[in-house]
């Protein structure tokens, strides 16, 4: 089924309890109100639905925020502002992001009348010492009790996570994917932790109390978890933040890159391509390649800057690769083949 066309709303820091250490919404969304008025928010779903194109579904999403905290008036008001658009048909579901302890049965009373189709946690890691350094405010608890709730009331789950918390490490990165994996949310995001101004972590890294992830390392636990979340089934709907351009002025240090994501499924591309090298029966008669992939994919083989033809050929020193496309393959297919010189 193609992606709906999702609108976003943000409405940073708003329902937060207080501020994690990490977190600069503001710097993030690039919105300095905390909740949109009506007119704003009718002028941004007029605006976004420009862009419907050959979609047929299209979603409200309500994020840069804990939704569910919010006060009971203010939820109650964005739905308000939402349902003529409902009404009309212009869109069918809505979908919010909010904090694991903030999903209750009190709190999801107040939207069970609206086609909500996706919640999305905050879960950021299931390390609970890693949640409390960094001032979250929840438990590894509060997650699994909010996924099952969910489930209950029939409501689909998305989770966030975020790689390279203070205190946090490769194994319990690792662990925090499997644990969630395990509880079978729709989809996942992952984020890697940029070192933001005007945040506590910034003033951490100022005084060398904070070291962040190094960009290979960022995408190498990234890809990891992908695979674990893959595997069970999980979409992977985002990797990277959007404020994640190299020369983004709020960003004071970690692996911010523009192409995030890009960066992790070549990754995952290049072990596959290592692995199936690996697997082919080596003979002296043969040191030619050829790689074959669907075109729209090449660039992900390539890697950023050919980055993964030269890696494979400092591994692989002996071999010679060339790229052959087909249209005919699939999108996460790449056929590999030997023959002579």
């Amino acid at each position: 089924m193609p992606s709906p066309l999702v609108i976003p709303i943000f409405i940073p820091h708003s329902g937060c309890p207080h501020q994690c250490a990490f977190c600069n919404q503001n710097a993030i969304t690039r919105e300095t109100e905390s909740l949109p008025d009506p007119a704003r928010m009718a002028a941004l779903i007029r605006q976004y639905l420009k862009y419907k194109g050959a979609r047929s579904r299209v979603e409200l999403g309500f994020f840069g925020g804990n939704f569910l905290g919010l006060d009971t008036r203010h939820i109650k008001r964005l739905m308000a502002d939402a349902q003529p658009f409902l009404d009309s048909g212009a869109i069918q579901g809505i979908r919010f992001s909010t904090r694991p302890d903030t999903v209750t049965e009190n709190t999801l009373d107040l939207v069970r009348s609206y086609p909500v189709s996706l919640v999305e946690l905050g879960v950021q890691s299931m390390d609970d010492q890693v949640l409390d350094r960094v001032n979250r405010g929840h438990t590894s608890d509060d997650t699994v009790r909010a996924m099952a709730l969910l489930k209950k009331q029939g409501l689909k789950a998305g989770i966030q996570v975020m790689v390279g918390l203070p205190g946090d490490t490769r194994a319990g990165m690792v662990r925090t994917a499997d644990i969630l994996a395990g509880l079978k949310p729709l989809t996942a995001r992952i984020y890697p932790v940029l070192v933001l101004k005007k945040t506590l972590l910034a003033q951490w890294f100022k005084h060398g109390k904070y070291q962040p992830l190094a960009l290979d390392q960022a995408v190498e636990v990234s890809a990891e978890m992908f695979r674990i979340f893959t595997r069970e089934g999980v979409a992977v709907i985002r990797m990277g933040l959007q404020t994640s351009g190299a020369h983004d002025p709020d960003v004071i240090a970690g692996p911010a890159h523009p192409a995030f994501g890009h960066l992790v499924l070549s990754r995952i591309m290049y072990d596959t391509i290592v692995q199936k090298i690996q697997d082919l029966k080596d003979d002296q008669t043969s040191r030619q390649i050829k790689l074959c992939i669907h075109p729209r994919f090449a660039s992900r083989l390539r890697g950023d800057k050919n980055s993964n033809l030269h890696r494979l050929k400092a591994v692989f020193p002996h071999l010679d690769f060339e790229i052959q496309t087909d249209p005919a393959m699939g999108s996460d297919q790449v056929d590999i083949f030997k023959y002579p010189a």
